[in-house]
């Protein structure tokens, strides 16, 4: 389903894009839990991993940059490190 909403984002004219970069400073240490968050995160239409800066944060490619990117990714952030049994303080 994400692959069709990326698809209709991507060549529906009328849909305007603001592609970009989104940098998200990530509590998780460098690392497995780093990597799953990474791998995880990319299944979010329209935003893909691209890389670290040189603070560790992780860079996203994303279709919109208007959308509330490093909002979910939080979320999401707090989410893995629940199911990791940890808490958002031990990050």
């Amino acid at each position: 389903m994400g692959g069709v909403d990326v698809a209709r984002l991507a060549l529906n004219p009328r849909l305007p894009l603001r592609t970009g970069f989104v940098v998200y400073p990530v509590c998780l240490p460098p690392g497995m839990a780093r990597n799953a968050f990474s791998a995880l995160t990319s299944a979010m239409p329209g935003t893909l991993p691209a890389g670290t800066d040189d603070n560790g944060a992780l860079i996203y490619h994303c279709l919109n940059v208007e959308q509330p990117v490093a909002a979910q990714l939080t979320i999401d952030e707090g989410l893995l490190l629940q199911a990791l049994g940890g808490t958002d303080d031990d990050a």
